[in-house]
């Protein structure tokens, strides 16, 4: 049987998952439990795939370590939004982005083991107090994609040069995982609202009054996050990926949590208390009325109470103003914690001072160390991903001028594609030795050619 943690390793890289502080990302020690973090993400995904026994969950959960995770996941949220801007302003043009690209790949691991562990009643029932610092994060997530969606971006796909600086392609990856974090923090939020019963009062006036968490996912169903028309055809992201599909009106996953989130809130008697129907909530429920086609009933029958709860609510108008209950709230404590360390710091800035040499390392055998360390724990298809930045390809015909001092199309003809043999009018900004005709081309030769770039 495959795996990536083995069941005797299991307990160690469990009881291995800590908290750090900001100022610590990136650290030898931030690394060792970055990699035992994917390699537990990778087993957890696959003992889902597999239909297995979920080992990993069960140990997460027992363990107590998901209050941990929420903690990773802040932490990872202060560096890239706070830190990370600082450290490009000492060098706006790093050499090796892909221990940047590893800090943020951290973050979407760790949501991804908390999406797994909270499928469960019991992995919610641990959570106690940091089910409100877990609700706060997951509704500025899916409120990032939200926002990247209105703005377009997940239809941009073709409108990206391969030869952009390194910087626009950090950005890319950067708002590529936060559209995959935000996609999984749907499904989080769907678990915490069939879960809701587990928590405090405090934890359902966090999802009805401080975030309006149905309203949040009307939004998240009319904008459809989840899907895209491109030159390719119709895509609906499915399995953490863009794939073609020819049914248009499929349901897929983060769709149906949507759903599921409105309707187990909405129908929950009890939460319903803390939720005033206000004419312009009762304006925003509404427009799922019309979203509720035949299709998607048959898909997601359980979706007909909600639509009759809806019908009634545009027959009897909405409720006036409930009575304020008073109630002694608990306030989220994980990210003032972090904040707190980082004033401790001195500041986002200090701290970017004192990684820079972590980060803006130009150490070539350093850069390999870490490469060949990172590469047990990615496997090579994630590594190409997040290493090919150090190569990434791509300069501009004129660059390709300047270095063969050829003039018109000849430096561009001059050259074939290491991986096709077509003519190549880009070569790997890292080496500069080796032509590609295309990115594609250049992530397809990446495995066979990393070694020797590193080494150049």
């Amino acid at each position: 049987i495959m795996n990536f943690v083995y069941p005797e390793e299991l307990y160690m890289f469990v009881e291995s998952v800590r908290t750090f502080e900001v100022r610590d990302v990136g650290s030898t020690k931030w690394l060792e439990v970055h990699e035992m973090v994917i390699k537990l993400s990778q087993q957890a995904a696959l003992e889902l795939a597999q239909h297995r026994e979920e080992e990993v969950k069960e140990f997460l959960i027992t363990r107590d370590k998901l209050r941990m995770l929420i903690h990773e996941a802040y932490c990872v949220t202060l560096w890239k939004t706070r830190v990370l801007p600082h450290i490009l302003e000492i060098d706006p043009n790093p050499q090796a982005t892909f221990l940047i690209y590893t800090v943020l790949y951290h973050e979407a691991a760790v949501v991804a083991l908390l999406d797994v562990c909270l499928y469960h009643p019991s992995g919610c029932e641990t959570l106690q107090e940091s089910v409100l610092d877990l609700v706060d994060y997951c509704a500025q997530a899916v409120a990032q994609v939200i926002g990247l969606v209105s703005m377009g971006y997940h239809e941009n796909e073709s409108k990206l040069d391969v030869d952009e600086a390194v910087l626009t392609e950090l950005e890319r990856q950067k708002r590529d995982l936060i559209y995959k974090i935000g996609l999984r923090c749907i499904s989080i939020l769907n678990y915490l609202a069939d879960n809701i019963g587990l928590f405090h009062l405090s934890a359902t006036r966090r999802m009805l009054v401080t975030h309006d968490i149905p309203w949040l996912m009307v939004d998240v169903l009319c904008f459809r996050p989840w899907q895209r028309k491109t030159s390719k055809g119709l895509q609906k992201f499915i399995d953490e990926k863009w794939t073609n599909v020819s049914d248009a009106v499929k349901i897929v996953k983060p769709e149906a949590q949507a759903w599921f989130c409105v309707r187990q809130l909405l129908l929950n008697a009890e939460a319903m208390q803390q939720y005033t129907l206000n004419e312009a909530r009762c304006k925003q429920l509404y427009k799922l009325l019309g979203l509720m086609h035949e299709t998607l009933l048959d898909q997601l029958p359980p979706l007909i109470d909600l639509k009759q709860f809806l019908s009634r609510l545009t027959l009897s108008g909405n409720a006036g103003a409930k009575t304020e209950t008073l109630l002694l709230e608990d306030i989220p404590q994980i990210q003032e914690e972090l904040l707190k360390e980082v004033d401790k710091d001195g500041g986002f800035y200090q701290i970017a001072q004192m990684q820079d040499s972590v980060f803006l390392n130009k150490n070539k055998e350093d850069i390999c160390a870490l490469a060949t360390r990172l590469s047990s724990a990615y496997g090579t298809d994630l590594l190409c991903e997040l290493e090919q930045s150090m190569g990434d390809v791509v300069e501009k015909p004129n660059d390709e001028q300047a270095d063969s001092g050829a003039g018109g199309d000849v430096g561009a003809g001059a050259h074939k594609c290491a991986t096709c043999q077509a003519k190549a009018s880009k070569k790997c900004a890292n080496c500069k030795h080796v032509h590609y005709c295309s990115r594609d081309c250049q992530l397809k030769d990446w495995a066979h050619h990393r070694s020797n770039c590193i080494q150049d």
